[in-house]
């Protein structure tokens, strides 16, 4: 055999192996970023301890006896879980808060009482690749077409006189932007996001420092592509902002760097919405603007709900139902959820032929937050 044929042989080899290694480590990426992901280990004074942001997870003791599961099938076959928190006497007003990557439920507390106090039910999805839900994550470019069949949901479950407000942190924030540029139902009333990305792209290049984004992005690029049957560059949140209708209320921390804040400006001026505001607070990390100035972020949180949902109005202190610990009694277990003392969920069958408009073709998917990819908020 002639040496230039030992050599092209050789040649093909190596970049037979490149590319065998280059798939291995796009869908390994893929896996690692948008795997399925394990309830946060809560220390404390850590990125991972509730309390860091506010939350008071005895909260959902309070409201258990008026909490139930309930659960739908998404477009793609996933089971999907969430937790109602009702009122005592429902005045129709629905709010669905979802929370973020690598979060739960319970990371939603702040958000849901402060929307329980004003009488609304409740509605808290656990996001598809997170806590009871199947799935893989889909970072919000997925979870857009659960949260409209949730609406849908919430419209069968409290009829069409219905109000319905969305609320999300961080990837949840993302998603009721996403959602509410794909002309939801008329009963959606408005939209409150809290620190959310503006696309996929961006909320990676802010991760991956000075590497040019044709580079660091291509492994996770080809991944998702692979994985989850839709381009990264595809899925642009504020993109769908400008199809907006519905009042909106922007929030962001003036020092997160997690979801930088130009990613949250972004969103705000790419809104289609003529009645938006954007809220920033000082020296507020990812997450933490609610933490770092309750009072700021309770008030103009309250305000916007009461200024564009009929009908809302503060009720009551919900901490009122939160069980006192006397030494007799033990302290409400401090894994308690929305979920305590629920019945066991009941799937809905999809009525259609289990697509939804707009879904990304050949999508197989069967399925950021914290400062680290396993953190919640």
């Amino acid at each position: 055999m002639q040496g230039w044929m030992i050599a092209l042989i050789i040649a093909a080899c190596v970049v037979a192996a490149l590319a065998v290694a280059f798939l291995v480590g796009s869908l390994a990426a893929v896996h690692i970023i948008l795997g399925r992901r394990k309830p946060p280990v809560v220390k404390p004074n850590t990125v991972n301890d509730p309390e860091r942001y506010g939350v008071n997870g005895e909260w959902f003791a309070g409201v258990s006896d008026v909490t139930e599961k309930v659960g739908l099938v998404a477009y793609d076959g996933v089971a999907l879980c969430a937790s109602l928190i009702r009122q005592k006497q429902s005045q129709a007003r629905v709010a669905i808060c979802c929370h973020g990557y690598g979060a739960t439920q319970k990371s939603m507390q702040v958000q849901a009482k402060l929307f329980y106090d004003r009488g609304f039910d409740v509605l808290l999805p656990s996001m598809r690749g997170h806590g009871e839900s199947g799935g893989k994550v889909g970072m919000a470019w997925l979870d857009r077409f659960d949260l409209l069949r949730w609406i849908d949901k919430i419209i069968d479950m409290f009829g069409a006189n219905v109000s319905i407000a969305l609320c999300g942190v961080s990837m949840g924030g993302s998603t009721v932007v996403a959602a509410a540029g794909m002309n939801p139902p008329p009963q959606v009333k408005c939209v409150i996001d809290d620190c959310g990305f503006s696309s996929h792209v961006d909320i990676y290049s802010a991760h991956i420092g000075r590497v040019p984004k044709s580079i660091g992005l291509l492994p996770l690029s080809v991944g998702v592509r692979l994985v989850h049957g839709y381009a990264l560059g595809d899925a642009d949140i504020a993109a769908l902002a400008k199809n907006m209708t519905v009042p909106a209320l922007f929030i962001h921390g003036e020092a997160d760097k997690f979801v930088p804040t130009a990613l949250g400006q972004k969103l705000f001026d790419s809104c289609g919405s003529q009645n938006k505001q954007f809220f920033t607070v000082p020296d507020a990390a990812h997450a933490l603007s609610f933490a770092t100035d309750r009072e700021a972020y309770s008030q103009t949180f309250n305000a916007f709900i009461d200024e564009n949902v009929a009908g809302s109005a503060f009720v009551f202190d919900s901490n009122s139902l939160i069980p006192e610990k006397t030494p007799d009694a033990p302290a409400p277990d401090e894994d308690t959820s929305a979920d305590a003392s629920a019945p066991a969920p009941s799937v809905d069958l999809p009525a259609d032929d289990g697509q939804a408009d707009g879904v990304p073709e050949n999508s197989v998917a069967d399925g950021i937050d914290g400062e680290t990819p396993t953190a919640g908020e």
